[in-house]
């Protein structure tokens, strides 16, 4: 007899690092100006270090890093890493130290997400490379460097993604389905941003083993769609290893759409600044420039096109990143004011 997820799930260690399950709310005002009827997935709202989706991948990977007698996470990102941020407080939080390495680039300001990080202690390296996907040798000599010192340090790589922190996200499919059931909600769609494809692959994998079959679309938020469609192959072979899923299984609908990225990963494009303030100006919540935003970018062109009406329902993943907005305030202002909004000075 096969075994539930939620039976499967226990087989992995995990340490509660926040506050579950988060929100699953409707949108009323937004629902009222777009015409679908509009519900959100508050991932923002875990309670960890102004949170995010990270605590549910964090959760594995530091029950994994404590089994093995770690005293210190390593990890790597953008210098207004929400990874980071989260990372350092998780390590905070169960008595660890914490070691950041971050890509320099124009969002280096002393604000926002590095902000965060500083003030909880991390030790930070600043280097200069072409990309924060391109860290992984300058997170190996740290790596090699904490072990001659004597420390035990523990690595988790960019954006948190391995097979058993997406367990994490396997965890917030059953959270979604069973929220969807007490709220009598069926959707039409669920969107989700796409970064390095594991909670998107989670999802997909825990919403249709619950009897969700709507489509589930990825707005990539970095890559092209070739390049999305390779990472969900990876994370799918190896989250049914683990939970002892027929990789061949049925996936139902999906969709990735890489036309909303702007010239690169975390460029605020004029839609995703629209999208955020169209969201903060009808319903109170901020989404951030890097994911949330992008992810809304891409549902308001699909809207736009006239590919939902209003006999739709449509849930939303906001996945984090509120303190990155502050990094792009420059930005933000000019976009204000080009939207005519008299911002004093």
């Amino acid at each position: 007899m096969n075994r539930s997820l939620e039976e499967d799930l226990e087989r992995y260690p995990r340490i509660s690092l926040t506050r579950l399950p988060t929100p699953l709310q409707a949108l009323p005002s937004l629902s009222a100006k777009l015409g679908p009827r509009l519900f959100i997935k508050r991932d923002d709202l875990t309670d960890l270090t102004f949170g995010g989706d990270k605590p549910r991948k964090l959760e594995y990977e530091v029950a994994r890093a404590l089994a093995q007698g770690a005293d210190t996470l390593v990890t790597c990102g953008s210098s207004q890493s929400n990874h980071a941020r989260l990372t350092t407080a998780a390590a905070r939080k169960v008595g660890m130290d914490c070691v950041v390495i971050l890509s320099r680039d124009q969002y280096q300001q002393l604000q926002g997400n590095l902000l965060t990080v500083y003030l909880m202690g991390a030790q930070v390296h600043l280097v200069e490379t072409s990309s924060h996907w391109d860290l992984k040798p300058h997170v190996q000599n740290v790596y090699q460097s904490l072990l001659a010192q004597g420390r035990k340090p523990y690595v988790i790589p960019v954006s948190g993604t391995t097979p058993q922190s997406s367990l994490g996200y396997v965890r917030c499919g059953l959270e979604i389905a069973r929220q969807m059931r007490e709220q009598d909600l069926q959707v039409d769609a669920i969107y989700t941003p796409f970064g390095t494809g594991g909670i998107f692959t989670a999802l997909l994998l825990s919403l249709r083993e619950q009897g969700i079959t709507c489509p589930l679309i990825g707005i990539s938020v970095n890559q092209k769609r070739a390049s999305c469609y390779e990472q969900l192959e990876t994370w799918w072979k190896a989250l049914c290893s683990l939970l002892d899923r027929d990789p061949g299984g049925p996936r139902g609908v999906f969709e990735i759409h890489d036309e909303f990225i702007g010239r690169e990963y975390g460029d605020p494009t004029e839609d995703c600044l629209d999208a955020i303030m169209l969201m903060g100006r009808t319903e109170g919540i901020l989404l951030d420039p890097v994911y949330s935003g992008k992810m809304m970018t891409g549902f308001l062109a699909h809207q736009a096109a006239g590919r939902w009406s209003a006999e739709h329902t449509i849930l939303l993943l906001h996945s984090g990143g509120g303190p990155a907005l502050f990094a792009y305030a420059e930005e933000l202002g000019m976009h204000l004011k080009k939207r005519g909004v008299d911002i004093l000075s």
